[in-house]
């Protein structure tokens, strides 16, 4: 099993802030809050999880590298993409999955 350092753009920031603004509109801050928590702590796995996922075969993955891979988040309402770059895990984005489309 490798072990992975992170590195995650600022676009996935500005992504999770983005829907933690949203969740607050329809929830409330504390879930808001909880549920970014939770996306982070997805991200994280990826530290160690990362070589486990295939290739992505999604146009819009590749989109943000051409060697994409993606992570399902546990609720299913996410896809975090991301590539392997020698020792490190570069997360690229965080696009809804319904955004998915081949």
């Amino acid at each position: 099993m490798n072990n992975y350092k992170l590195n995650v753009k600022q676009e996935v920031y500005d992504d999770i802030e983005n829907i933690k603004q949203f969740v607050v509109t329809v929830g409330s801050r504390d879930l808001a809050i909880q549920y970014t928590q939770n996306l982070l702590a997805e991200i994280e796995q990826l530290s160690y999880l990362a070589d486990k996922m295939q290739l992505s075969k999604w146009k819009v993955a590749k989109k943000y590298h051409p060697q994409a891979r993606r992570l399902i988040t546990e609720n299913r309402k996410w896809n975090i993409i991301y590539h392997i770059q020698g020792e490190f895990v570069v997360v690229d984005k965080i696009i809804p999955s319904s955004m998915m489309v081949k």
